[in-house]
């Protein structure tokens, strides 16, 4: 058996808590940019679709100038925020394939690159 523990020693430290997971309730499908590897690592598959996502950034920008949304990419590119007019806002984690409409996080999307991403756009004009 081990030592007691002063709880005194523990006086300020924090408690670990569980980490809230929100999985998908919808997936659009599987991806021809990023198509799924089974052998692959689930780092490799989320840098693969980082890399796909910054290499068509380009493209998303300009939908967004078409359409008249504003385009915030954070945390080098892990963040994606599109925000209208209207202050509809749509978030995007490329690298995990997460979006959320209007911060319904339980409600998210399993978007794998911007191709499925603008379809995903489109349908929320």
């Amino acid at each position: 058996m081990g030592a007691a523990v002063d709880p005194g020693a523990c006086e300020g430290l924090r408690t670990m808590r569980k980490r809230i997971r929100n999985p998908d309730k919808y997936i659009i499908g599987r991806s021809s940019l990023v198509p799924y590897i089974e052998s692959e690592s689930w780092k490799s598959r989320h840098h693969r679709r980082m890399v796909a996502a910054l290499q068509d950034k380009e493209k998303v920008e300009a939908w967004c100038r078409k359409n008249r949304w504003f385009l915030s990419i954070k945390n080098n590119g892990h963040h994606w925020m599109f925000i209208t007019r209207e202050k509809k806002m749509i978030e995007w984690w490329p690298s995990s394939g997460k979006l959320a409409i209007g911060k319904r996080w339980k409600e998210g999307i399993h978007c794998h690159d911007c191709q499925q991403l603008l379809k995903v756009l489109e349908l929320a004009l």
